[in-house]
């Protein structure tokens, strides 16, 4: 960015409760001027958001959290080590992830599809 413009912008959005694009934003020559302008646009927008948003969020960023201190860790999540196993239509269970368990069944899934005996 070129030293002569101004060099601080700030943005006010919330998610959940605001629909993308619908925040603000603006620039300052300061940083002073930026926190003003930014605090004047929370304090105006503040109270449209419902209390419920927040709890929404802080449920989504506790989530998140949980979810990298568990892949730090080294650990599976849940989606990765549950719900994998399918119940092939010739009656054999096999991991889904399992390419060696899986390429087997796939030409009974199409046909049986295809015939309209299962959807998926």
């Amino acid at each position: 960015m070129p030293v002569h413009a101004e060099q601080w912008a700030w943005a006010v959005g919330f998610y959940p409760c605001m629909e993308p694009g619908s925040q603000r934003s603006g620039i300052a020559v300061t940083f002073e001027a930026a926190r003003e302008a930014f605090e004047a646009t929370w304090t105006e927008m503040r109270p449209t958001i419902p209390d419920d948003a927040f709890a929404e969020w802080r449920h989504d960023r506790d989530w998140r959290a949980e979810m990298a201190a568990k892949r730090a860790r080294g650990e599976k999540l849940a989606s990765e080590v549950a719900g994998t196993t399918i119940l092939c239509v010739c009656g054999t269970v096999f991991d889904s992830r399992n390419p060696t368990e899986s390429y087997p069944h796939r030409g009974h899934i199409d046909a049986a599809q295809a015939a309209g005996k299962v959807s998926w």
